[in-house]
């Protein structure tokens, strides 16, 4: 059954009001022209349904939006992917509205969006970019592209690796900061993710440090090749350590950029598939509480499209979206278990480090007169072999917790059981 509503008093200016239970729906065309929507959309935007149906969906669009938002928003739909963000909206009184929007496509043509209230310190952050991209925009002549572009941009220097983990991390947060205001109690399946993305981001912290550390070991064998010209002749034992040492190196670079480096990198497989099962898995639960909300809503006769077809729709995409969710989920799995092993084998090569350190040690007590050069190279050898070793442990620790955290999950994910593992990181 509908249920009333008692509506707050609309204020002559500032920003419209809704409450945090409330999911604003709507449908597009694939050109961006509004099919449908729901009450929420309809009261909060302040338009008459016969403004809104036919119009296209920029008629609430603010200007203090950046262009290249946008851009942004249609390069990610026109190639069928979702996509989600912070959106400043203008209603037809003047009014303004945040919204937290999650855009996706719809198989046969068009889009369906769903939007909650944002409630995040991020917000404020999000808000003074738009800012600063507007005037961009204005002062600098950026095209949508570039502004895009440097809105990207500013997500990394943020500390985001890329617009899905952005996507991931502001719409989890989003949801349970929404549960925490409604008086909700967390959802074990959001923790869960939470707990899983923090270990991520620890890794990736180290996996920086570590590549830094490699970057600089890279200078040891021309170091231990200069040494072997002023100590010794042609083919002298420094200069074979440093050869066998220059090999070494060049695996450990190859490890690094296999594993760690680059989008198709094992590491970078890992990181991905978190991102994209904690987003589908949260996209879908929004999904699922907008198609409720079509049984709580009075219509009018003003709204002339199927309110069953539109839920039929958001049920179906919320349940692609949790089996979507669920084969990510998997490829977490399977992704930390690839990792885990290369991990394994980087540790049993940096162990072989020791002997180019006996062996160092070994010339320098056979010249004793020029120790002191050789030395520093030895001590150069301890420190990064100390180093490695002491990020590649702490690696794989986080490697399997996320392993037996990715376990945990399929497990909430079919019914939640006690006793499931728990993911602790630093």
């Amino acid at each position: 059954m509908p249920e009333t509503r008692v509506q707050a008093q609309r204020p002559t200016k500032g920003e419209a009001p809704f409450e945090f239970d409330e999911i604003f729906f709507s449908r597009t065309d694939e050109r961006g022209v509004i099919r449908s929507g729901n009450q929420v959309f309809q009261r909060v935007s302040a338009h008459r349904w016969s403004d809104l149906i036919g119009a296209p969906h920029k008629l609430i669009r603010h200007p203090d939006m950046p262009k290249g938002f946008f851009q942004l928003f249609w390069d990610r739909l026109k190639v069928g992917k979702v996509v989600s963000g912070y959106v400043k909206n203008l209603a037809a009184d003047g009014l303004h509205y945040w919204v937290y929007a999650i855009v996706a496509p719809v198989q046969g043509g068009g889009f369906v969006s769903v939007r909650i209230k944002p409630s995040i310190e991020l917000l404020q952050r999000v808000s003074d970019e738009y800012a600063r991209l507007c005037r961009a925009e204005v002062e600098e002549c950026l095209t949508p592209s570039d502004s895009a572009e440097r809105l990207v941009g500013r997500l990394r220097e943020a500390g985001y690796v890329d617009i899905e983990q952005f996507m991931a991390t502001s719409l989890a947060d989003e949801l349970a900061s929404r549960d925490a205001r409604l008086g909700r109690p967390e959802a074990p399946r959001g923790h869960r993710f939470a707990l899983v993305a923090r270990a991520v981001n620890e890794a990736i912290a180290h996996t920086t440090a570590l590549c830094e550390t490699f970057n600089a070991i890279e200078a040891v064998p021309h170091n231990m090749r200069i040494l072997a010209s002023r100590l010794e002749s042609s083919g002298g034992p420094i200069a074979a350590i440093s050869s066998n040492y220059g090999s070494m190196s060049k695996e450990i670079s190859d490890w690094v950029n296999n594993f760690i480096l680059g989008d198709a990198s094992a590491f970078a497989n890992l990181r991905n598939a978190v991102s994209r099962s904690r987003m589908l898995s949260a996209m879908a639960r929004v999904f699922e509480e907008a198609r409720a909300q079509f049984d709580t809503e009075s219509w009018d006769d003003d709204a002339q499209f199927d309110s069953e077809g539109e839920k039929a729709l958001l049920l179906a995409i919320a349940t692609e979206y949790r089996k979507k969710a669920e084969i990510f989920l998997l490829a977490v799995e399977r992704e930390a278990q690839v990792f885990g092993r290369a991990v394994a084998d980087m540790k049993r090569m940096i162990a072989g480090l020791s002997t180019t350190r006996m062996m160092c040690k070994i010339e320098s007590a056979r010249l004793p007169d020029h120790n002191e050069s050789l030395m520093a190279i030895i001590d150069q050898l301890d420190t990064f072999q100390t180093e490695l070793e002491s990020r590649l442990e702490k690696i794989g620790e986080i490697t399997s917790a996320v392993l037996a955290a990715a376990r945990s999950l399929e497990i909430c994910g079919t019914g939640e059981k006690p006793g499931t593992p728990a993911i602790r990181v630093a």
